[in-house]
This record gives C-alpha cells, structure tokens and sequence, in this order.
C-alpha cells in the first residue's frame, strides 16, 4: 500500500502572480509561449508522479507545487527553446532538485535554478539566445528564426543601460520570456511580501546586498535591478519559503550575502544568469543561518533565569 506524504502547496496569491506572468508571456510571444509553459508543467506532474511511485509514496493531485517550479523555470528560458530542452530541464529540477536533494517543506535548493542551471550548461547557445518582443515564433520549424543576445548580456559588455525604462517597465525587451516585465514583478513582491508568502527580510536583505555592491563597483543600482534577472529572481528564488531560512536575522543576513555575490558575479564575470548561481551557491550559507537561528532559539535558559522561576511560581502561588 502507498505511503502518504505532507506536501507543502503555493498561497492562491502565489499561483496568482506566477500566473499573471505566465499570460503576459503568452501575451507577448504568443501560442509558442504558452505551449513552452504548458510541456513545462506537464511534464513536471509526470516526473512527479513518476518519482513518488518509485520512493512507494501516493501522488496528491491537490499539490501542484512542482507544476510551479516548472513554470519558473519555463520562464525563465526564451520563447524559441527547443521542447527537448524544457522536457529534460524539468525533468531535472523535480527529479534531482526535488526528490533527490531535499523535500516539500525542505528543500537544498531552488528546483528551478538547479533545472536552470542544467539546461545552461548542457545547451548554453540556446539558453542564451532570445528572440525580439512580438516575433512570430510557431509552434514547430523556428530553425530560421533571428536569435539575438539579451538586453543583460549588452549591459554587461558595454557597461550602459540604453533600453527605454518604459519598455523595461512593461517587458518589451530582448530577453527571457517571464523576467522582463519588471512592474509586474515589483507588483508581485509586494503582494507577496505582505501576504507572508515569501521571506520579505529575504527579499530586502538581497536588494541590501545588491546596492551594497554597486556603491564599491560604481554601478547604478537601477541598472543592476533591471538587469540580469534581479527581481525575477529575488520574487521567485531569493525569498522562497521553503529555501530561506526562518525567523528575521538569518534570511536578511543570508540574502545580504546572496544580494553581493549576485552583483559581484556581474561585475567580474558579465553572467547574465548571476543570480540564479549566486542562489545555488548561497544555499549552504542560507542553511547554516538556518541552523544558528534554530539552535539560538532553542537553547537553555541561562541559570540566574532558572532558579528566579521557582521563586516567581512560588510568590503567584
């Protein structure tokens, strides 16, 4: 007989912003993009299920929360990404990023950024190479279709921003499908922040981190959170629940640490992707933090604290 297992689900405030930049996606590269989501989070349900039966566990339609998972990791690709690519890419993140290095309520690391991070390293030309805002892609035979670097990669070589902040605002950039419109994801963190869905000293300790950097780099900081995935990656992957640690301090310190190895990445390496690394590799730190919170939380009373207790229980009495 399978075995249950408790399993974390996303807050509808969640799924709602996630799912708002899901259809401005589609909106702006149109049904190629949707069937790119759509593969994505199937074939997360499917690896999923896959994953459980082999540990003897039951699949619990209710939980979608790899589905989300896959649509971040969906979105943070082009348009133009071949299928192969987003079906092997997912099957990594929830098969490893999951099922094997952690679980629903605990996990090492972001799956998205692991499935990233995979896709990035096996097929780098074609992570890494976006299509223009409102190309016509079609569902098959894009072979032809003009490739160009993104608007992360021109700001990182040659070090000036010159893309209007209006079409930064609203997303009409050369770049990820999901990343770009950048109203819509500052809209999401607040929302999200407010609601507790994410870790919002995570979120302003990886923004402190950032701008922290700039000032020593002498870059803008406006530059540095328009670019390179920043806010995607702080909604999404820097300020997880299930990934930062608990409490007020560790997460701040944390992503204060995650925030400067972000910009420090950009600054020395031009990674457009910098966050999504500085994530993987803050993963340790963030669990150390975790760790110290916890077991400062838990420790005993000093002794003067002890011994005043009896004497207050017997002065109530």
């Amino acid at each position: 007989m399978l075995k249950t297992e408790f399993r974390q689900t996303r807050s509808p405030e969640y799924w709602l912003v996630l799912g708002t930049l899901c259809l401005i996606s589609v909106f702006y590269y149109g049904i190629r993009a949707a069937a790119v989501l759509g593969l994505a989070a199937v074939t997360a349900v499917l690896t999923d299920f896959i994953c459980l039966f082999l540990r003897d566990r039951a699949y619990k339609a209710a939980d979608l929360s790899n589905v989300a998972n896959a649509l971040i990791l969906a979105l943070m690709f082009p348009a133009s990404i071949p299928y192969s690519i987003v079906i092997l890419s997912t099957v990594f993140a929830v098969a490893v990023g999951t099922h094997v290095f952690g679980t629903r309520r605990d996990m090492l690391f972001p799956p998205a950024a692991a499935g990233y991070l995979f896709a990035l390293l096996s097929w780098k030309e074609e992570v890494l190479s976006f299509p223009k805002t409102g190309a016509e892609i079609r569902l098959f035979g894009n072979d032809a279709l003009a490739r160009f670097p993104s608007m992360s990669a021109d700001f990182n070589a040659e070090g000036v921003l010159t893309t209007d902040a209006y079409d930064i605002l609203i997303g009409t950039i050369c770049g990820p499908m999901g990343t770009g419109c950048l109203f819509l994801i500052v809209l999401g963190l607040l929302v999200l922040g407010f609601r507790k869905s994410i870790s919002w000293s995570g979120v302003i300790g990886f923004f402190s981190g950032i701008v922290l950097l700039c000032f020593f780099t002498r870059t803008s900081p406006y530059a540095a959170l328009s670019t390179n995935m920043v806010l995607f990656a702080a909604l999404f992957l820097a300020a997880d629940t299930n990934i930062a640690p608990r409490g007020f301090f560790p997460p701040w310190f944390g992503g204060i640490f995650t925030g400067a190895l972000t910009q420090y990445l950009v600054y020395a390496y031009d990674i457009e992707y910098a966050p999504v690394v500085a994530v993987m590799l803050s993963c340790p730190v963030w669990r150390g933090l975790d760790a110290l919170g916890q077991k400062w939380a838990s420790r005993p009373a000093p002794i003067d604290e002890q011994a005043a207790q009896p004497e207050t229980e017997a002065a109530d009495e």
